[in-house]
């Protein structure tokens, strides 16, 4: 063998033992540590009718999820039904892969340090259980993790980490007003300071007084009645949360009952929204304002 090809081999084999090193540290694939201790068995279990309660520590502050019977609560206040259901069904799906790194002065560069990553509390029937998660890995779905008494850092699959990076408001429910509108018979109106009434006929939507409706703000209206989604919430001192009223909507039954009550603040972009049925401030956009509570010029027919 002559020192040519001695070299180009020696060469060669340093570049595989390179590739190999990069491979076992960013992917989790072949010749990593295979899982063990407590993370092996932190999954065990862990399904979305055994969890009372999911407590979440990030840079937005600490959630605490909690069961209340059917609902859940997002740091008290009525939960999203859709994001807790989120969270909870890809429960069954997750899944530790190998060891990536054993030495704590990785945990910083991977987001797995005590500060920095995002500790996830779950409580299975009155038990914790702590997992810290970290920096997404290089594979789609998959974060750095660690339990806090292990330094030992894995590749968890399924995306953990990008249900839990919520802000409170989004775990909360949004929802200002569901209404079944096929009992809505009469709707008051107010906008800038003008009220009106609209009245459902035997085939059209019309003015008290007899002059007709536009159907598509009669379709606006009652979509909104049906499932009025606010687009966030407000703090008691926000400045769009002070602006004065400027509107709102009353549905009615044939009966008189009211089905729905909404109240709308003044402004020219994103508006305060209040129901009848709590004292939460939502964060209404122009647009669904428009709908809810339009003008009486533009609740008439198209000419």
């Amino acid at each position: 063998m002559t020192e040519r090809t001695l070299k180009l081999l020696v060469g060669g084999l340093a570049i595989s033992v390179v590739a190999w090193l990069a491979a076992a540290l960013f992917s989790g694939g072949a010749g990593t540590i295979s899982a063990s201790g407590e993370i092996t068995h932190f999954l065990d279990g862990l399904e979305a009718d055994v969890v009372d309660a999911v407590h979440i520590e990030g840079p937005d502050g600490p959630i605490a999820l909690l069961r209340n019977g059917d609902s859940w609560t997002a740091n008290g206040f009525p939960a999203d039904p859709e994001a807790v259901e989120l969270l909870l069904a890809i429960l069954p799906d997750l899944r530790v892969g190998d060891v990536i790194a054993t030495n704590p002065d990785n945990h910083e560069r991977m987001g797995v340090s005590e500060g920095v990553a995002v500790k996830v509390t779950f409580d299975l029937n009155g038990a914790p259980r702590s997992l810290l998660l970290g920096r997404r890995g290089r594979g789609f779905g998959t974060a750095y993790v660690r339990t806090p008494a292990d330094d030992a850092v894995y590749l968890l699959h399924g995306d953990l980490l990008g249900q839990v990076i919520r802000r409170v408001d989004d775990w909360r429910d949004r929802v200002m007003v569901r209404t079944d509108t096929a009992d809505v018979v009469r709707i008051a109106v107010e906008r800038d300071g003008d009220a009106y009434t609209l009245l459902r006929g035997d085939s059209a939507w019309s003015f008290e007084g007899g002059d007709a409706a536009s159907p598509t703000v009669i379709v606006g209206i009652l979509s909104e009645l049906s499932n009025l989604v606010a687009s966030g919430f407000l703090p008691e001192g926000d400045s769009i949360a002070a602006l004065e009223r400027g509107g709102g909507t009353i549905a009615y039954s044939a009966e008189g009952a009211v089905l729905a009550d909404i109240s709308v603040g003044t402004g020219q972009a994103d508006r305060w929204g209040r129901t009848a049925a709590n004292d939460y401030i939502y964060r209404l956009t122009s647009f669904r304002v428009g709908r809810i509570s339009p003008t009486r010029e533009s609740a008439r027919p198209a000419r």
